[in-house]
């Protein structure tokens, strides 16, 4: 808004980086993602309808702090009238709003509001009459003027950078960096050292080094001939710290002065690793304005069996233009380079307009129609089930189908877990990959909810076949994440096989996670033949995980005989093979004591070759 940038030129960073976050509210709301507003309110449907047919602001008069509450119910048409009135306002409006945003009361949604007021208008009031704003800034409690802060330093600094350093090395150590951003960002000729030498007493060395970094780049972009010859006179250009600089830099020369350039840029870099990606990045870069040559460069890439530089070409191509650079793939010699690169082409076509190339599918060859119908079911999920499973119908290849089937349930299950589990378990089409996607389903819920993954799971009986309750998919997939909810559901694991399994899983997460203890009372609910499985196929876990001389304390807490020789042999196994030794005389001696007397011989043989 002209009115609000015109009036001062000192105040408005951080006010255009707040309309930043402005602009992506009102993108975000375009595409329905504000959904903590309550679309089915009356005032809401309202303003949004207004929002949608008038891109200017909201016509309501808004003259206060309480205006903007009370004529506006959520963020966005608050946020646009704050713009607004904020902008028009004169000093003494300015100091009037920021008393009001002070003093009002807030509820707890309306918290994060008053913070961005208070930055908002001291910014603004900071460019117009700096004294005034310090004076406010000074007689705030500590929670205020921390919002205040970065709009003071920013105001100050562009008009008396000394004056605002010594400011800034008054403040509470806490916001001290706070002081610092708004310093920094408002002196843009003052030298890196003395820069960085602040930042090193006010406390935020990395913003200040982010910040030296894109004023290194703004400049080496303005000039980027005089930027490479600096770098090739640099002997850290070819340190990977380094790197993002130099592709810059490249891509801009080839940008100037065109593809002839590449082999003298690329020959100045010794390090064949970032050669190799610099060489990536140009061609990518390339591709945006003459994909033919990039691609023939790409093809003439020595040594290159894994197509690596093509990729690079074909995912800048395949989003500019899809249909040529399938054309051009499908050239190439058949391999499985070539598959790939087909693949991807197919993919981004769909990504970019699915309507589109579902209207050209009959120009796509005939191999790649389950590719292209695979990557349409993945769009078309996002807003239609119903659609993406027509899709689905006309895949052809299985391996393929079950790859599509997964991917609906995956967005499914975030509406409606309970009809894509029915659906999974229910579909005569599902019936050649039922139970992979059956387990997909479960193991991804599982991740997201595994409460309710676990009651859908109960809610199946246990399948002969599968020998095993859904339930151990559930626990399987959390324990090692979620070991101590994976625990608490232990209890509710249907007996037999299931919890056999299901035992065995969350022991093993136990011992990863150092309850090794827990792990081996856990055994001792089940059955005596179960125990001998359950305590043998957890002894490995305990050698990899416990120290050595834990191993030793833990071999007799084992009740199974069979288990005590399972972990005895493991651990002896390692002391060979270790390049020092793990155990001492005395514990191999009693390590011994539980191996099978062939095992004894052979261990001894090899200790003495």
């Amino acid at each position: 808004m002209a009115r609000l940038s015109s009036s001062k030129s000192s105040w408005s960073t951080p006010f255009v980086v707040f309309f930043t976050l402005f602009l992506l509210i009102v993108s975000l709301s375009a595409i329905g993602a504000l959904k903590h507003i309550d679309t089915d309110s009356p005032d809401v449907r309202s303003e949004t309808e207004t929002t949608d047919q008038q891109p200017t602001p909201n016509p309501v008069k808004t003259e206060s702090i309480n205006d903007l509450f009370r004529n506006f119910s959520n963020d966005l048409g608050r946020l646009r009238a704050a713009y607004d009135l904020i902008g028009d306002a004169d000093e003494a409006k300015l100091i009037e709003l920021f008393d009001q945003v002070i003093h009002r009361k807030y509820s707890q949604e309306e918290g994060s509001n008053k913070s961005e007021l208070i930055s908002l208008i001291s910014t603004r009031l900071a460019g117009m009459n700096l004294d005034k704003t310090v004076s406010l800034y000074e007689s705030q409690p500590a929670e205020v003027a921390k919002h205040m802060l970065y709009g003071v330093m920013h105001a100050w600094a562009s008009e008396d950078f000394d004056e605002a350093v010594k400011f800034a090395r008054k403040q509470d150590e806490s916001i001290r960096s706070v002081a610092l951003r708004g310093i920094v960002d408002a002196s843009p000729s003052v030298s890196s050292s003395t820069l960085m030498q602040l930042s090193e007493e006010l406390g935020d060395v990395a913003y200040v080094e982010r910040a030296l970094a894109n004023r290194q780049l703004e400049m080496d972009l303005a000039d980027p001939d005089q930027a490479w010859s600096n770098l090739l006179d640099d002997p850290t250009i070819n340190l990977s710290k380094n790197f993002y600089r130099v592709k810059l830099v490249a891509n801009a020369v080839i940008d100037k002065h065109g593809t002839t350039e590449i082999d003298d840029l690329l020959g100045s870099i010794a390090s064949p690793k970032l050669n190799f990606e610099l060489k990536k990045s140009i061609l990518s870069n390339v591709t945006l304005n003459d994909p033919e040559t990039a691609f023939n460069m790409a093809l003439a890439t020595p040594n290159d069996v894994f197509g690596t530089m093509l990729t690079a070409v074909i995912n800048t191509w395949a989003t500019t233009d899809p249909q040529s650079a399938l054309e051009r793939v499908r050239a190439l010699e058949p391999s499985v380079v070539r598959d790939r690169l087909e693949q991807k082409v197919v993919s981004s076509w769909v990504q970019i307009n699915s309507e589109q190339f579902v209207d050209s599918l009959d120009d796509i060859p005939v191999e790649l129609h389950d590719t292209a119908r695979l990557s349409l079911v993945g769009q078309l999920s996002k807003d239609s089930i119903d659609d993406a499973l027509d899709v689905l119908l006309d895949i052809q290849d299985v391996k393929t189908q079950e790859e599509a089937a997964i991917t609906i349930v995956d967005v499914w299950m975030d509406s409606n877990p309970e009809e894509a589990f029915e659906w999974a378990l229910s579909s005569a089409q599902n019936d050649p990959y039922r139970d992979q996607l059956v387990n997909s389903f479960l193991t991804s819920l599982s991740k997201k909810d595994a409460d309710k993954a676990f009651d859908l799971a109960l809610s199946q009986s246990i399948i002969e076949e599968r020998g095993v309750g859904l339930e151990f998919v559930v626990l399987d997939a959390i324990a090692h994440t979620k070991t101590e909810l994976a625990f608490s559901l232990l209890d509710r694991v249907r007996p037999g096989n299931t919890l056999l399994a299901a035992s065995e899983t969350v022991a093993t997460g136990l011992i990863y996670d150092s309850r090794t203890d827990e792990a081996l009372v856990l055994g001792k609910q089940l059955t005596e033949k179960d125990q001998e499985s359950f305590y043998n196929n957890i002894a490995f876990d305990i050698v990899t995980q416990e120290p050595p001389k834990r191993i030793v304390e833990l071999i007799s807490a084992l009740p199974v005989r069979e288990a005590r020789t399972t972990m005895a042999e493991h651990a002896l196994r390692f002391h060979s093979f270790s390049d020092k030794p793990l155990y001492s005389a005395d514990e191999i001696e009693k390590l011994m004591q539980h191996v099978t007397s062939d095992y004894a011989q052979r261990f001894r043989l090899r200790q003495h070759r």
